[in-house]
């Protein structure tokens, strides 16, 4: 994987930089402990918008089905959507720790580059979960902008549901040292 890591960012890579460690985050369907709460209210809530738009079917006017279609949509995105989109992203996800820097990839039509300078990384957090984990890099946000439940609503550069996250973060804090 480490030389599929180094053709895809070869680009990216500064003059000399080399790759230490390379990986992807979990594939498939990932929930979260948020999920506890925002998969029962999806469902209440699309629940809600078929038994309203029911008693509108025996309105006289067809325009009243239309009215429901937006929560129709918003239900079924908080159920399903945004769990297959997550999947898609981190499908086309890569990360890497090089000798100076932490970077994180991803293609696809939503394509993003994030790298991280360790000598300049400031904190570092870990939240394991059993053989995975996912490493967070900075300041956690002030307020609304993160949560400690859902690594999904946190706006920090982030290594998600990595293998051996333990390890990954023990070869950045060394690195760091290193480069410091």
């Amino acid at each position: 994987m480490r030389f599929e890591m180094q053709r895809m960012l070869a680009d990216k890579l500064l003059p000399g930089e080399r790759i230490l460690w390379s990986g992807r985050p979990k594939q498939g369907l990932l929930l979260e402990w948020s999920d506890l709460f925002t998969i029962p209210f999806a469902l209440i809530w699309t629940g809600f918008a078929v038994s309203a738009s029911l008693r509108a079917s025996f309105s006289d006017n067809p325009l009243d089905y239309l009215f429901f279609l937006p929560f129709y949509a918003v239900g079924f995105y908080m159920v399903f959507g945004r769990l297959l989109l997550d999947a898609y992203l981190r499908a086309r996800t890569f990360y890497a720790v090089t000798d100076q820097r932490a970077l994180i990839w991803r293609g696809g039509p939503w394509s993003r580059f994030q790298s991280v300078s360790l000598a300049n990384m400031g904190s570092i957090e870990l939240r394991e979960r059993g053989r995975r984990g996912t490493i967070l890099f900075g300041q956690e946000p002030v307020g609304w902008g993160g949560s400690r439940f859902s690594t999904s609503s946190d706006s920090r550069p982030a290594f998600l549901a990595i293998e051996n996250a333990g390890t990954v973060l023990g070869l950045i804090e060394r690195t760091k040292r290193a480069v410091a």
